[in-house]
């Protein structure tokens, strides 16, 4: 159907952005303040646009409707039937909720982020207005392409946008260029879902090549005539390109390190934008991956986001940097997501992908508060910030809930849904119940760690843990010297990174090499003013007090906070579930476990009260209590399963194989041909040589052999002109007319 009412106007929603990042990057660079109401401007504009297009759709019944424009017209004697590349727009209910989605969070984002990014500056030297705009440039570059990205009306236009996602992540994570951190971090996220990308890029060309179409209204609506094994390998490869930007196991190592970014990109990217296209990109194709011919495919996704559930969540045990807590819970929320997708229940896993990006965005911006006030990333350099920050307290702690899955919190609803979606593949079910267990345990030694206790910041001495000295019991740091897979592990990478006076000259020497982590720099004697915040997110200040964070800061954590609280009865279960009914209404609702229920209560109050009995009255104790507990998986998760270490040696053995294959072509096959040649003149120069030797009878020997093969060959090809006596008078005479000579 063609588009009618407000999706009329839905080119703005990338227009905007586009226009908005122009004018911040050329026209209001020097003067930030104005960049940000261009910003607020731009996005307020979306939103009112995209809430217009939901409201339309939520007054009835309204079929999916696009608007395509042929973009290049292709031979279809060439490309086997398809004619030409469509682009256009494509609205129906899973778009229209998402794009409201995306701007709300965008918007409040951007309020916040001016605030922030502002403070942040003055902590740089080299950095003035200008960098503000730059931000809201890129800022609005990102919004950009994820509006193109939900509205794409094909696979081809989905896959341009996507990589357009991914530049913009490339350029927001390394937004403090001038740090060898996070120019490392956004290299490796680029590289890393580069990988993923060639996957979907082939995906998208199966897909078209055996349904003979790109558009999605054709693909989702057309009974597919496609074999059960061209159509599992399509959407399988598709899936890829979901691996690499939703971080799934095992390409998820890319997404802790965009911690590096300022904190309101890692609420952007953590909760809006780049990790929710993967999951989007699933959730359109939900409908083929419903077919009885797709079920390999789909059970790859839902085992796939089972594993990655269950890695992340371990991995986030043993984090102290409170941004890389909340990392690792995002990919293990991520991974539900896609188990819900994978194993059919569609409505819960887009409920949640909702539900997570408004609590996800609220602890991401409430922690940028918490290191605005504290200085340091670090938890243990935290502690008593319930009584010194109490208004980001109540925000953060509605979000901690939610995550956690306690009712009546947002994340408990959509959690809870998933679960339930999953009764019929038990062993699943299993997997994420643990994995909810993991998320509770985590989130609550987080809050405890960070909002209780007596502040830690202004502890001059301090232990492994970044605060007061620890218990003699605890478990002594893994030895330098030790080897695995013949590397060098140090401990504690987010030690290192904040202050690596406490590493041995080993650990330094590791980290000169890039042995551990892409987050570190160099070992350098004296760093310079841009590079004395390495992995701070602001200078290291002592003996301070925590303060509380200005209005434009809290502004959106308590707008946040409400979505936190009562988003989640938009998709109560049974039939009051508002949002299955609306975006997707043909799919099978699951009716209201409560049996299912109460465990999933059980599992959230065990997991968070579990962790306040370790870690609320004395948390060092405490986090001796768990690395006891966990034993000699310690360093193994502290090390994140090793994986870094193996995709770098994997990496470098892959380079090493090409590098010694090209080596061997260079030499054997380019520089070959050149010796060849070289050779071959030179023995035809010999042979040449030789005959010149000055014996008279050699060369009256070589004539006649000369003469004689003359005649022989005369005799076998024209044997009339030895003996007609005109005929070498014919001869002269037709070379002469072809000459033009005289007749």
């Amino acid at each position: 159907m063609e588009l009618q009412g407000t999706a009329q106007h839905a080119l703005w929603l990338m227009g905007l952005p586009l226009i908005a990042s122009a004018l911040c990057a050329f026209i209001t660079r020097s003067v930030p303040l104005l960049s940000a109401l261009v910003s607020w401007a731009s996005t307020l504009t979306c939103l009112g646009i995209s809430a217009s297009i939901l409201s339309e759709r939520l007054d009835g019944n309204n079929p999916l409707s696009s608007k395509v424009w042929n973009w290049l017209h292709l031979s279809p004697n060439i490309t086997h039937g398809i004619s030409n590349l469509p682009v256009g727009i494509l609205i129906d209910n899973l778009t229209s909720v998402m794009l409201t989605m995306v701007c709300f969070i965008a918007l409040l984002i951007q309020i916040y982020s001016y605030s922030y990014i502002s403070t942040e500056v003055k902590h740089f030297p080299t950095q003035g207005p200008t960098t503000v705009s730059r931000f809201f440039a890129c800022l609005n570059l990102f919004i950009f392409a994820m509006m193109g990205l939900v509205l794409s009306v094909s696979t081809v236009q989905l896959y341009i946008f996507w990589e357009l996602v991914g530049l913009c992540s490339y350029l927001l994570i390394g937004f403090w260029f001038f740090k060898t951190s996070a120019a490392v971090a956004s290299r490796k996220a680029f590289v890393v879902t580069k990988f993923a990308d060639l996957g979907f890029l082939l995906g998208v060309l199966c897909l078209g090549k055996a349904t003979q179409t790109f558009l999605f209204p054709t693909m989702l609506t057309a009974h597919l005539e496609v074999s059960s094994h061209v159509l599992n390998l399509g959407l399988i490869l598709l899936f890829c390109g979901a691996i690499g930007k939703s971080a799934q196991f095992p390409l998820h190592i890319w997404l802790p390190d965009a911690m590096e970014g300022p904190t309101p990109v890692s609420a952007l990217i953590h909760a809006a934008t780049m990790v929710a296209a993967g999951v989007y990109m699933v959730a359109r194709m939900a409908p083929v991956f419903a077919l009885a011919d797709a079920h390999q495919a789909a059970m790859f996704v839902a085992w796939t986001g089972a594993i990655t559930a269950l890695v992340a969540g371990s991995l986030a045990l043993v984090q102290n940097d409170i941004k890389k807590i909340l990392a690792y819970s995002t990919v293990s929320q991520l991974g539900f997501m896609l188990t819900a997708l994978g194993a059919g229940a569609t409505n819960a896993g887009v409920f949640h992908l909702i539900t997570h990006a408004f609590f996800k965005a609220l602890l991401f911006l409430g922690s940028g508060a918490v290191i605005v006030a504290c200085h340091s990333n670090d938890i243990w350099k935290m502690g008593g910030l319930k009584k010194a920050l109490p208004a980001t307290h109540i925000s953060f702690l509605f979000g901690c809930l939610a995550l956690s899955g306690i009712p009546p919190f947002a994340g408990f609803w959509s959690k809870d849904e998933i679960l339930g979606g999953l009764t019929h593949q038990p062993l699943l079910l299993a997997i994420l119940a643990f994995a909810a267990l993991l998320t509770a345990f985590y989130v609550g030694r987080l809050y405890c760690v960070a909002f209780l206790g007596a502040y830690r910041g202004n502890e001059e001495e301090n232990g492994p843990f970044g605060g007061p000295v620890p218990p003699a019991n605890l478990p002594a740091p893994i030895s330098p010297a030790k080897t695995i897979f013949e590397m060098q592990p140090f401990w504690s990478e987010e030690r290192a990174a904040q202050d690596k006076r406490h590493l041995p000259a080993e650990c330094l020497g590791a980290l000169s090499e890039g042995m551990g982590h892409g987050h570190h720099e160099e070992a350098a004697p004296s760093p310079t003013p841009e590079e004395s915040t390495t992995h701070l997110e602001g200078a290291e200040r002592h003996h301070h007090q925590p303060h509380e964070v200005s209005p434009m800061m809290f502004v959106p954590l308590l707008i946040l906070s409400l979505f936190a609280v009562f988003l989640g009865f938009a998709g109560l279960p049974g039939e009051h579930n508002l949002f299955a009914h609306f975006v997707f209404p043909k799919a099978e609702h699951e009716a209201a476990n409560y049996a299912l229920m109460a465990g999933s209560v059980v599992i959230a109050l065990v997991g968070f009260g579990g962790a306040w009995s370790m870690f609320a009255a004395r948390p060092e104790e405490g986090e001796a209590r768990l690395h006891k507990l966990l034993g000699p998986m310690l360093p193994v998760l502290q090390q994140k399963y090793y994986l870094d270490h193996l995709w770098a040696k994997a990496l470098a053995y892959c380079v090493y194989i090409d590098a010694k294959v090209l080596s061997r072509f260079d030499e054997k096959g380019v520089d070959g041909v050149v010796y060849g040649l070289g050779d071959m003149t030179y023995s035809a120069g010999e042979l040449v040589r030789k005959e010149q030797n000055g014996q008279l009878q050699r060369y009256a020997m070589t004539i006649i052999i000369g003469f004689l093969l003359l005649i022989f060959a005369v005799l076998l090809f024209e044997p009339q002109f030895l003996w007609d006596h005109k005929a070498p008078l014919r001869a002269i005479e037709q070379m002469l007319r072809g000459s033009g000579g005289p007749q």
